[in-house]
């Protein structure tokens, strides 16, 4: 997909929530007219936080794998675990059956991409995986608050996302006069890296 002018936000130099929107607002500044926002999963909410606070910057918004909901129970108790083992440094990064639950079954035995996820986590390190999950550990439903948007909002998940409910989804884009959801074939919570073709097109398809 050809995109000319398009700016990456840097979540990972945020220490917290407020700096992640801060960090947003800052590369909406970078053009004059309003932006096709695009997140991905934690970034997807991020992102639309940032299009409810700057909602005339906003050409349309693109959500993947999130249904910009609260976190599950379980995903939050699993969440106070891994900080706490970060903090205490008994934290020796995501187990091989943490890693498997983000892909399709098809992809679960995939090395190449299981081995992609191993890599950010060690890359971008321990500091940055405990701001981040803090930083978003309490979400609020953002649906209602969508519903007074004007943009288009398109809802991306894999056919097989074993973190964000599809269920949840549906509810959501049913409440939505504006929205709609695009379910991708092969495909788990990481459908970026396991369809990112698929991904490309219907992301140039819905901008166009």
């Amino acid at each position: 997909m050809n995109i000319p002018k398009r700016a990456f936000v840097p979540l990972q130099w945020a220490q917290n929530l407020d700096q992640m929107r801060m960090l947003s607002a800052d590369r909406l500044d970078y053009f004059d007219e309003p932006v096709h926002l695009v997140g991905f999963s934690m970034g997807a909410y991020i992102a639309a936080l940032t299009a409810l606070e700057h909602k005339s910057r906003v050409a349309s918004l693109t959500l993947i794998s999130s249904s910009c909901n609260a976190l599950p129970e379980d995903v939050l108790v699993q969440r106070k675990q891994t900080l706490k083992l970060i903090r205490s440094k008994q934290f020796k990064g995501s187990s091989e059956k943490h890693i498997i639950k983000y892909f399709h079954e098809a992809n679960q035995n995939d090395n190449a991409l299981k081995d992609v996820v191993k890599s950010m986590e060690r890359d971008l390190g321990m500091g940055v995986l405990e701001a981040q999950l803090s930083a978003t550990e309490v979400r609020k439903n953002l649906v209602l608050q969508l519903a007074t948007c004007h943009f288009p909002i398109q809802f991306v998940v894999g056919e097989q996302d074993n973190l964000v409910k599809l269920t949840e989804i549906e509810r959501a884009v049913a409440s939505l006069q504006q929205a709609k959801v695009t379910i991708i074939k092969g495909a788990g919570h990481m459908l970026p890296l396991e369809q990112p073709i698929t991904l490309a097109q219907k992301l140039a398809n819905f901008i166009a």
